[in-house]
Protein backbone atom coordinates (compact mmCIF):
# COMPACT_ATOMS: atom_id res chain seq x y z
CA UNK A 1 0.00 0.00 0.00
CA UNK A 2 1.39 3.47 -0.87
CA UNK A 3 2.57 5.66 1.99
CA UNK A 4 0.91 8.97 2.67
CA UNK A 5 2.10 12.29 4.02
CA UNK A 6 0.50 15.29 5.73
CA UNK A 7 -0.82 18.20 3.66
CA UNK A 8 -2.13 21.56 4.80
CA UNK A 9 -3.53 24.06 2.28
CA UNK A 10 -4.43 27.46 3.71
CA UNK A 11 -5.78 30.73 2.35
CA UNK A 12 -5.97 33.97 4.29
CA UNK A 13 -9.70 33.33 4.87
CA UNK A 14 -9.87 29.63 5.69
CA UNK A 15 -8.35 26.16 5.80
CA UNK A 16 -8.82 24.58 2.37
CA UNK A 17 -7.46 21.13 3.28
CA UNK A 18 -5.77 19.43 6.23
CA UNK A 19 -5.14 15.72 6.15
CA UNK A 20 -3.28 12.88 4.48
CA UNK A 21 -2.40 12.57 0.81
CA UNK A 22 -0.83 9.92 -1.38
CA UNK A 23 0.27 12.45 -4.00
CA UNK A 24 0.24 16.18 -4.58
CA UNK A 25 0.79 18.04 -7.85
CA UNK A 26 1.39 21.79 -7.70
CA UNK A 27 2.04 24.46 -10.36
CA UNK A 28 5.48 26.06 -9.99
CA UNK A 29 7.23 28.66 -12.12
CA UNK A 30 9.20 25.99 -14.03
CA UNK A 31 6.21 23.64 -14.51
CA UNK A 32 4.17 21.22 -12.45
CA UNK A 33 5.86 19.48 -9.51
CA UNK A 34 4.81 16.09 -8.16
CA UNK A 35 5.23 15.29 -4.47
CA UNK A 36 5.04 11.87 -2.83
CA UNK A 37 5.89 10.58 0.66
CA UNK A 38 9.53 11.09 1.71
CA UNK A 39 10.06 13.92 -0.80
CA UNK A 40 13.26 15.94 -0.35
CA UNK A 41 12.86 19.22 1.56
CA UNK A 42 11.97 22.20 -0.63
CA UNK A 43 10.44 25.65 -0.55
CA UNK A 44 9.12 27.44 -3.61
CA UNK A 45 6.75 29.88 -5.15
CA UNK A 46 3.61 28.64 -6.84
CA UNK A 47 2.38 29.74 -10.25
CA UNK A 48 -1.26 30.13 -11.25
CA UNK A 49 -2.83 26.76 -12.00
CA UNK A 50 -4.45 23.73 -10.39
CA UNK A 51 -3.33 21.91 -7.24
CA UNK A 52 -4.26 18.23 -7.48
CA UNK A 53 -4.40 16.15 -4.31
CA UNK A 54 -4.99 12.37 -4.21
CA UNK A 55 -6.27 11.23 -0.83
CA UNK A 56 -5.75 7.72 0.66
CA UNK A 57 -9.42 6.77 0.22
CA UNK A 58 -9.12 7.39 -3.54
CA UNK A 59 -10.76 10.80 -3.71
CA UNK A 60 -9.06 13.39 -5.95
CA UNK A 61 -9.42 17.09 -5.08
CA UNK A 62 -8.51 20.01 -7.34
CA UNK A 63 -7.92 23.52 -5.95
CA UNK A 64 -7.20 26.65 -8.00
CA UNK A 65 -3.88 28.31 -7.18
CA UNK A 66 -3.14 32.00 -7.51
CA UNK A 67 0.36 33.16 -8.51
CA UNK A 68 0.87 34.49 -4.98
CA UNK A 69 1.17 31.10 -3.28
CA UNK A 70 4.06 29.31 -1.58
CA UNK A 71 4.86 25.67 -0.80
CA UNK A 72 7.13 24.10 1.78
CA UNK A 73 7.87 20.38 1.99
CA UNK A 74 9.67 19.22 5.12
CA UNK A 75 9.67 16.01 7.17
CA UNK A 76 6.85 14.30 5.27
CA UNK A 77 4.59 17.34 5.44
CA UNK A 78 3.62 19.76 2.67
CA UNK A 79 2.31 23.21 3.60
CA UNK A 80 0.76 25.46 0.96
CA UNK A 81 -0.13 29.10 1.58
CA UNK A 82 -2.44 30.74 -0.96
Amino acid sequence: MPRGFKVGIYSSEKVLYEGQALSLIVPCRSGYLGILADHAPLAGRLAAGKITLRQPEGKVSVIDSSPEGFIEVLKNQATILL
